[in-house]
């Protein structure tokens, strides 16, 4: 009698990177939610379903303190998938895993010049193509609920970017058009990362942790061709035309 034997099973896994974001929490905690609650206010989406990292060096937390510390984040959208410089006695089942090693995107120096765009028509759906392996142009508008995320690099807009939209980007941001909804430049750490618009009308305009809202906004800025970039901590506007 025979038996029939099947093809050996393989397993198979491979190595992957990609981009998570590094939250780096400090004490007292109390200051840092209130923070991170303003910075979500604003920009309630920008988390969620993204991979986040907690760089731990600053805090000093027992078991029970770390737990109550990731159901604060989780009940923000928060997911966290691995802590760095964490404490071993906080490493156990249920818990984020330790990460180690990680590279921190190095952002482009911004050119003063913008880019060659190939296309003076630009296609409702917003095509987005890759220039000098570096920068990101989006043809078209970025509509309500939409996010582009590019953080090896520039990005320019050649459209509107409509309000409840997102743009981010590791260097700076360019948008040839109307700008209603938030931009977020220089998340590599770039110091230099700068935002151009030709029609200011943000919700949110925020370079390394320095954010300007509509509200807190001069009313003489909105509708101008408007340049943000950062001074020491404090992001400055100029009015360009």
């Amino acid at each position: 009698m025979n038996a029939h034997v099947g093809p050996a099973q393989t397993l198979k896994f491979r190595a992957q990177s990609l981009l998570a974001y590094v939250l780096e929490p400090a004490q007292p905690l109390s200051d840092w939610f209130v923070a991170l609650d303003a910075w979500l206010a604003r920009s309630p989406t920008f988390f969620i379903a993204r991979p986040v990292i907690l760089d731990m060096a600053a805090l000093e937390l027992n078991l029970k303190e770390y737990r109550q510390f990731l159901n604060d984040l989780a009940r923000r959208h928060i997911r966290v998938m691995g802590a760095e410089n964490v404490d071993r006695g906080l490493v156990g089942p249920h818990l984020p895993p330790v990460v180690s090693a990680g590279r921190t995107i190095d952002a482009p120096t911004p050119r003063e010049d913008p880019p060659t765009l190939q296309e003076e028509d630009a296609p409702a759906t917003g095509q987005a193509t890759p220039e000098r392996a570096k920068s990101l142009i989006v043809d078209g508008n970025v509509r309500s609920g939409q996010t582009i995320i590019h953080p090896e690099g520039d990005v320019t807009i050649v459209g509107r970017v409509a309000s409840g939209a997102e743009v981010v980007a590791g260097g700076s941001i360019h948008v040839y058009g109307a700008l209603q909804g938030r931009v977020i430049a220089g998340i590599s750490g770039s110091q230099s990362a700068r935002i151009f618009c030709t029609e200011a009308r943000a919700e949110l305009l925020c370079i390394g942790g320095a954010y300007v809202t509509a509200e807190s906004t001069s009313p003489e800025i909105e509708g101008r061709s408007l340049e943000a970039r950062l001074d020491g901590d404090e992001l400055k506007l100029r009015i360009l035309s």
